[in-house]
């Protein structure tokens, strides 16, 4: 008896985490062409983006005082800044990491390292036709999020999401990756993110 109501509340948690994670993704189109999802794997953030044509997916993450430019192209890497006053001043430069070669594949190790290193992953793609695929790991300055698709054949043209981006995340220098040292950014009009989870605006 006692074996049957330990089945049975296994069953029902089974069914309660089911019930969760089919509340949790959010999926919304970008202004621009393009589409976003967002889920949670436990600690982790899953953000899929999918460009309307080839090209490159960029996050912008953090909260009122740092922002982090999470970029995939070719490679992988990740740029800070930090308010200042009314500016945000570049602190770190991206660093190029997992670079998509055909001469050396990049493995789950890879991955798995890069991850451990900067909190987040990302899979390059040369051609940039692929979704890209951000898994991050969540904190508490994950408080807000916004993302933009940057289409590199012509026209060339910035997708954003969510709408009432209107900073400096979803100019095409920083969505290209050229950063300037100077930035206006504006994270409250982003997608705000709650306890570590996305909801849908």
């Amino acid at each position: 008896m006692r074996t049957l109501a330990v089945l049975l509340l296994c069953a029902l948690a089974a069914n309660l985490a089911a019930t969760e994670r089919q509340s949790l993704p959010v999926r919304a189109q970008l202004t621009g062409g393009g589409e976003v999802s967002i889920s949670r794997d436990g600690p982790q953030l899953l953000v899929t983006v999918t460009g309307p044509r080839a090209g490159l997916a960029s996050l912008c993450v953090g909260d009122d005082s740092r922002v982090r430019i999470l970029h995939a192209s070719a490679a992988v890497g990740e740029a800070i800044y930090e308010r200042e006053g009314e500016r945000w001043l570049r602190r770190f430069e991206f660093e190029w990491k997992l670079r998509d070669s055909r001469k050396t594949p990049i493995t789950e190790a890879d991955r798995n390292r890069v991850f451990a290193e900067l909190g987040w992953v990302a899979n390059p793609d040369n051609a940039g036709v692929s979704p890209r695929v951000f898994a991050i790991q969540l904190s508490e300055r994950t408080q807000y999020l916004g993302v933009t698709f940057f289409t590199t054949s012509d026209p060339m043209a910035v997708s954003y999401w969510p709408a009432t981006m209107d900073d400096g995340c979803r100019e095409v220098k920083v969505a290209q990756g050229y950063l300037p040292e100077t930035a206006q950014f504006r994270p409250t009009a982003w997608h705000r993110m709650e306890n570590g989870a996305a909801r849908a605006n």
